[in-house]
């Protein structure tokens, strides 16, 4: 069966975008193709890997084996959400040395 296509509002790194596409599209490929947000990769399609990794609602998820139906209404950062125009996100200073 043919999923439906839906229309939903994502909240991408504090922005709203309204997007339309079938219901069991991975969001990885809505956040790539539609948003044009690069920094989550697709590795091996199967959740694995963590290439595709985003947090939604504070919690890790996998993006290449989330569907789009379940992203509606839930706060997605990626990573380019992670840092601020002025440098590193708030708190992460140090982390790398």
């Amino acid at each position: 069966m043919i999923s439906p296509l839906i229309t939903v509002a994502l909240e991408v790194n504090g922005d709203t975008r309204e997007v339309s596409a079938m219901a069991d599209t991975p969001l990885l490929l809505v956040l790539r193709n539609d948003l044009a947000l690069n920094g989550a990769k697709y590795g091996c399609g199967l959740g694995e890997c963590g290439a595709c990794t985003v947090i939604i609602d504070g919690v890790a998820a996998r993006s290449c084996v989330f569907p789009l139906s379940g992203a509606a209404g839930r706060a997605i950062v990626t990573l380019e959400g992670l840092g601020t125009r002025q440098g590193a996100a708030p708190g992460a200073t140090g982390v790398y040395r």
